[in-house]
């Protein structure tokens, strides 16, 4: 390597980092150095090449090569608003044509990445540092030292790049040493953990069967309010099928090995399970279906990667940023498109996740304020959240409809008939009224209260959410209670009107006879 031109290019890389800008990235062979600056969400990236080309078509080359590598630079930073500025210096101009290369590439073109082109030789470099310090808005100088001797130009140049790239280096084991705290341990035993119980699951039982479902442990706010709060750990481990448990299995390949990594295995497992536990408490608190699944555990590990995010905003972005942004995203518009989807264990999974990271920290960092806001913020929210949800459960008609069809299932036809009395005293909720009137004439009906049984049915059918087994058991109550058959014939004709594919009231009008 030419000792002036090394000389000059890493002065102007000392100058440049007085001006604002840190060094990215250098080639230790070729003395090729990248810097990046930002400012107003924008990105300048320079390139600092001592090269001389004595023919503009060598030239032209390596400044194709660059503008490729500039491409990947801003996939990689994910920066849309990156300018880049290659440099080079130089001893001599090109002996033919060459200015060409100065045209900026990629102006004129939405998508494509913009590259300014300088080349500062003996000849031009007044005017090159002018036009660099126009673009850039900085300040240089074009005064070289004439009294520095080559000796003492050599030792410069060795001195500043052996600092640089100690610089360098030091940053990429800094890198390092932050996505490498610890192996992968716990994510792959969770995993193992997870499929062995799915097994269990379909060995021991029907997939789709809930009432399977409960008593595996999955999340049921009615059994949750009667003191059955494991179920807000155990449900993490169950799944409603082989995909549910592949998609989720594959989730937590990656990003559990990820928050291994940078936050340790003990860390992992509070964020695994306290996040999973606020996604569990969540679901409690705003939906009454039964729930399964590790999704709200792997929401929380999606919160801890925002947090590192925050913490270290430039290596996120650089990284993983832009994939892991795109993929909550998507998850988000999904869940929150498709009903079935339990956005509430999603949400708090990602909140919980959030806060329990903040709390534990980054490994080799401390905030102790943050760190205990974080923490109660996490328990304020999980509070917060399992309070509304009680309340929530207590009040929800949708629940009690639930408790009288369980208490049916178990022949408490007493205690089912209590509840649905309760619950048509406090609801006005028209859709739901016909089918607490339908559950507890069912219920007298099995206690022998005929009358009272009639009368609900007889309510019943006059809403919009009728069912055809409500005219089926009408009409025979009405034969058990000696009704004529012109009346039983009337509400079976009733039933077929709204439903006349109907086969059982269309066996029972062929078949019409006292009961």
């Amino acid at each position: 390597m030419d000792i002036p031109m090394q000389y000059r290019a890493y002065e102007l890389v000392n100058k440049l980092t007085t001006q604002g800008f840190r060094i990215i990235a250098g080639d230790y062979k070729t003395d090729e150095i990248w810097l990046e600056r930002k400012a107003d969400r924008k990105s300048a990236i320079v390139r600092v090449k001592p090269q001389t080309f004595d023919w503009s078509n060598h030239l032209r080359q390596d400044s194709q090569i660059a503008y490729q590598q500039m491409q990947r630079i801003r996939q990689a930073i994910a920066s849309s608003n990156a300018v880049f500025y290659s440099i080079y210096i130089a001893e001599e101009l090109p002996v033919d044509d060459w200015e060409d290369v100065k045209h900026p590439r990629g102006e004129g073109t939405k998508k494509a990445p913009k590259m300014h082109t300088y080349y500062l030789a003996e000849a031009n470099e007044e005017e090159e540092i002018s036009q660099l310090n126009h673009d850039l808005h900085i300040s240089l100088s074009s005064d070289r030292e004439k009294y520095v001797t080559e000796t003492d130009k050599e030792t410069a140049a060795k001195r500043m790049k052996d600092v640089l790239f100690q610089e360098i280096q030091e940053e990429m084991e800094n890198r390092k040493k932050i996505f490498s705290f610890s192996k992968p341990l716990f994510t792959y035993i969770l995993i193992a953990f997870n499929v062995l119980i799915f097994i269990f699951q379909i060995t021991s039982g029907e997939m789709e069967n809930t009432q399977h479902l409960i008593d595996m442990g999955a999340n049921f706010n009615l059994l949750v309010m009667e003191g059955e709060w494991w179920r807000f750990f155990t449900s993490m481990f169950l799944h409603l099928n082989f995909l549910h448990l592949m998609m989720n299995m594959l989730a937590l390949f990656y990003l559990g090995a990820a928050i291994e990594q940078i936050f340790g295995r003990i860390r992992f497992l509070f964020i695994y399970f306290l996040g999973g536990l606020t996604g569990s408490i969540a679901s409690f608190a705003f939906s009454i279906n039964v729930s399964a699944g590790a999704s709200g555990a792997i929401f929380a590990l999606f919160g801890a990667l925002l947090l590192f995010g925050l913490i270290y905003k430039k290596i996120f972005l650089q990284t993983m940023g832009f994939n892991i942004m795109l993929i909550l995203g998507i998850n988000l518009v999904i869940g929150f498109t498709i009903p079935e989807i339990d956005m509430g264990a999603h949400l708090g999974g990602l909140a919980g996740g959030f806060l329990i990271a903040a709390a534990a920290y980054v490994p080799n960092k401390k905030n102790k304020k943050n760190q205990l806001l974080a923490l109660v913020g996490f328990v304020v929210l999980s509070l917060g959240l399992f309070i509304y949800g009680w309340s929530f459960n207590s009040s929800s008609p949708e629940l009690k409809l639930i408790e009288v069809e369980m208490q049916l299932e178990e022949n408490h036809f007493n205690e089912a008939i209590s509840i649905a009395t309760e619950a048509l005293d406090d609801t006005n909720d028209e859709t739901l009224i016909p089918y607490f009137l339908f559950h507890r004439s069912f219920a007298y009906i099995q206690e022998g209260e005929y009358t009272d049984a009639a009368e609900d049915l007889e309510e019943a059918v006059q809403y919009d959410h009728r069912l055809p087994q409500m005219y089926n058991n009408l009409a025979v109550l009405y034969s058990r209670q000696g009704a004529s058959t012109a009346e039983i014939e009337a509400i079976i004709d009733e039933g077929l009107s709204h439903f006349p594919d109907d086969e059982e009231l269309s066996k029972l009008k062929d078949d019409l006879q006292p009961y």
